[in-house]
């Protein structure tokens, strides 16, 4: 049953995730949407900010039942916002609304393959680091030498990190574009996932593991942005839901490939080494191939 009530959750989440990020870029003034978007997945930070601290704090006293009922309570709000919010006018002026498999041919069609190819990859190694990365990262700390606890207190301290790291990308995609914003820090992420990796004192894993949380959520606040203006309003929802989709493939990836590595004795270097391959996949692909969007 907890499984069950677990998919259904999942299957909310990640249907939101595309359609707000869509919500938000087509609402917004066109010269500012990309900042806003990418200060909207600040708010992920903030939410893993509240979810760690009540792991912290209620979870050990009240139990783990207790966590996930006020975990639970923000989803009301959907109740207001489907009451309330009213549709863009991106949207609303589109006369020929068009099927699903009509959109999906379109992601695929001449004009966009290799746009799709670009954001395809980018999800899927953006997916992929990330929760092969943070997932792990309590257990990691703990067999690095460092007590639960303290492993807990470590990663409430990189998630405060990743609040600037948004906001920073915020600010560069306004003043770079966000092709540049995305590969910097893509690429910047990359190095420090293997610098990690390759860490043996607790003041390399405090430094290096801050900084990885830094560039690696304001790359992922910058992809959002970079995909969501790639398409045309007809199937930017249908387009950017199927990127973060298949990147959600790697998402059940990565952990299961961890743990692997991790029973088989692999070495946190080469481990890291993985997570630093699959980054500079993307980096390489969108620097060559990717296309700085025009505000489609």
């Amino acid at each position: 049953m907890f499984m069950i009530m677990r998919f259904i959750v999942g299957f909310g989440l990640g249907g939101e995730l595309p359609v707000v990020t869509t919500y938000v870029l087509e609402a917004s003034p066109q010269r500012e949407r990309a900042k806003w978007v990418v200060w909207l997945q600040s708010f992920w930070a903030l939410g893993s900010l509240a979810a760690a601290i009540i792991s912290y704090f209620v979870i050990p006293v009240y139990g783990w039942r207790v966590g996930l009922f006020i975990g639970a309570l923000p989803a009301l709000y959907a109740i207001y916002l489907r009451r309330t919010v009213p549709e863009t006018p991106a949207f609303s002026t589109i006369e020929d609304k068009q099927s699903l498999s009509d959109k999906v041919k379109q992601i695929w069609s001449v004009p966009y393959k290799q746009t799709s190819f670009v954001l395809w990859t980018l999800w899927f190694a953006s997916v992929f680091s990330y929760y092969g990365m943070f997932l792990w990262m309590p257990s990691l700390m703990v067999m690095k030498g460092f007590t639960l606890i303290k492993s807990f207190q470590y990663v409430l301290f990189m998630t405060l990190i990743q609040i600037p790291g948004y906001f920073t990308a915020a600010y560069l995609v306004d003043k770079w574009g966000k092709k540049k914003t995305l590969v910097t820090f893509m690429a910047l992420s990359a190095i420090l996932s293997l610098l990690f990796g390759l860490s043996t004192s607790t003041t390399a894993l405090l430094v290096t593991g801050a900084a990885l949380s830094f560039f690696n959520l304001g790359a992922w606040g910058a992809t959002y942005a970079y995909t969501a203006e790639q398409y045309p309003a007809l199937f930017r929802a249908t387009g950017t839901g199927w990127a973060t989709g298949f990147g959600r493939i790697a998402g059940i990836i990565a952990p299961y490939l961890v743990g692997f590595l991790l029973a088989a004795k692999v070495g946190f270097a080469a481990i890291f080494s993985v997570f630093f391959i699959m980054t500079m996949l993307a980096v390489v692909v969108v620097f060559i191939w990717g296309k700085e969007p025009e505000g489609v």
